[in-house]
């Protein structure tokens, strides 16, 4: 069976939050890389009123049985009550790449 890989998104309320959970996951190999953004505007509704924050996402590039044991490690330290953590599966991919992704990451349990 072909392995399934994925791009996880997380919104983070800074740069430092960001790179502990990018640190966080490529040490748990759980994510074989990542990218963390510039920050962006953000409008939600939270609690019935809209709210805007400056948020900062983080790219996490992995296999797809790896996305809960992503969320495992990124709800504790995000310091959202509901941290949006979602993911795309990624259609086509380089072999060589594919093939790095795979090494980089840990044999699902």
């Amino acid at each position: 069976m072909a392995l399934i890989f994925i791009d996880v998104w997380v919104n983070c309320p800074d740069r430092e939050t960001a790179e502990k959970i990018a640190d966080a996951c490529i040490g748990e190999k759980v994510a074989a890389c990542a990218n963390v953004f510039a920050p962006i505007a953000s409008r939600y509704r939270w609690k019935g009123a809209v709210e805007t924050a400056e948020e900062v996402p983080l790219l996490l590039k992995t296999r797809a049985e790896h996305f809960d044991a992503v969320c495992a490690v990124v709800r504790p330290l995000h310091p959202f009550e509901v941290p949006s953590i979602t993911a795309t599966e990624i259609c086509n991919i380089d072999q060589p790449y594919a093939d790095w992704l795979r090494k980089e990451t840990r044999e699902p349990a």
